[in-house]
């Protein structure tokens, strides 16, 4: 019996094939890539090449036309089983099409021929595979609501300064993705959230070969900075008032942040994985029967699949959940208060699996005794990759109890702003 989480629709289940086929790919040499702390360049060339990264670009502008976010999620989990660095590469990409598509197919319903245009030479360009597309929303020091990075009109365009961490794919990426606090001249305006795609070749854009961290280490999550950086207005895309959440922003950060769960998930399986094999065939004196027969060794084994059980249950809830939502209600009409209710039911999740994949981490090194803990076992990699879960954005344990109950109980969400 197959337990694995499986795509819902014919064109998730495609990309899901060939996450899976990328996969033995991403496999090969992961643990010289961790070691040198170097960008799987092959690999993600070797997934522009196939069309997996134009996989939520409409099939009428070269890609495969996927509109479910639980399927680009089961196959961002066949990746991580194999590399979870390439994974989270490789949903940064994604998602940005993700959203793009969903406005453009109401653009097209509606006529609206000005923003089908508008929004379909990103959409042409990310299906062509021209270039790899890098987020880059996380700054040192604030929030997701509060970027710091300020952009100022000029001309024809707007100048953005400020700066970036966390910027996955920038070892490549042709575009970035950037989000900034635009001060308006009028006094009397708010600043506004926006986004910005910015081309790599921008003048005063600098991206730093600076990654070094303890896990993810060949993701490329360089720092960014942005020195006066011109961005010409048609990349511009407003996202509502800065330091609050406006509903473009909000279903843009759901559909973008739900599927990295997944890759914590496919490092816990793989983690269990290995530590399953290790009790079937490491033998022990002085019996000389395999670890497995020990009864500690089993109830870690099923410690590891009832944590799994529970994290495979919560993520596939949560997105049939979403699936079904963005299926029914077009962008322009998704209110604030459905999107804060799914966001609450995301992290919920999100605290499920990302607790339940460092438990089974745990419980497999526990398993493998102390070669888990030598830098050649796999397992030493999965448990440093394992531990980036909890900070990613939107939000950290420490802020998402306080959000998933002020939804719950009808109050402002950030009582702050």
């Amino acid at each position: 019996m197959n337990l694995d989480l499986q795509a819902r629709t014919e064109p998730g289940a495609r990309l899901v094939e060939l996450a899976e086929k990328h996969a033995t790919d991403a496999a090969y040499g992961a643990e010289e890539r961790d070691r040198t702390a170097t960008f799987p360049v092959e690999v993600l060339a070797a997934m522009q090449a196939s069309g997996f990264l134009a996989g939520c670009v409409p099939a009428e502008l070269g890609g495969s036309g996927v509109q479910s976010v639980h399927d680009v999620a089961v196959a961002v989990n066949r990746l991580a089983r194999a590399d979870p660095s390439t994974a989270i590469a490789a949903i940064m990409h994604l998602a940005p099409p993700f959203s793009l598509a969903r406005a453009w197919r109401e653009a097209v319903a509606g006529g609206d021929p000005e923003h089908v245009a508008g929004v379909e030479r990103f959409l042409t360009m990310f299906g062509s595979g021209r270039a790899i597309v890098c987020l880059a929303f996380t700054e040192p020091g604030t929030t997701l609501l509060h970027p710091q990075t300020e952009a100022v009109p000029d001309g024809e365009g707007f100048r953005l300064t400020g700066r970036k961490a966390f910027a996955t794919n920038s070892a490549v990426a042709g575009v970035v993705g950037v989000s900034a606090k635009l001060v308006l001249p009028d006094p009397e305006a708010g600043p506004v959230f926006s986004a910005f795609f910015v081309r790599r070749d921008s003048e005063g854009l600098t991206i730093r070969d600076d990654w070094d961290a303890m896990g993810m280490r060949a993701s490329g999550s360089n720092t960014m900075v942005l020195d006066g950086c011109f961005v010409p207005a048609a990349n511009h895309v407003p996202l509502g008032p800065w330091g609050r959440w406006g509903p473009s922003l909000l279903s843009l950060t759901l559909a973008a942040s739900f599927p990295l769960m997944a890759a914590f998930l496919g490092i816990a399986e793989a983690a269990r994985g290995v530590a399953v094999e290790t009790a079937r065939t490491r033998r022990k004196q002085p019996t000389g029967e395999p670890v497995g027969h020990l009864h500690g060794v089993q109830r870690l084994v099923a410690e590891m699949d009832v944590e799994l059980a529970a994290a495979r249950g919560a993520l596939d809830r949560a997105g049939v959940a979403i699936d079904d939502y963005y299926a029914s209600v077009p962008p322009s009409e998704e209110t604030l208060d459905d999107l804060h209710a799914l966001m609450a039911h995301h992290q919920c999740a999100n605290l499920v699996v990302k607790r339940a994949a460092m438990a089974v981490v745990d419980a497999a090194m526990t398993v493998s005794g102390g070669a888990g803990y030598m830098s050649a076992n796999p397992l030493s990699r999965l448990y440093r990759d394992v531990r980036a879960g909890p900070f990613m954005q939107p939000y950290s344990p420490v802020e998402a109890y306080e959000y998933i109950g002020r939804v719950a109980l009808g109050l402002d969400p950030h009582p702050e702003a």
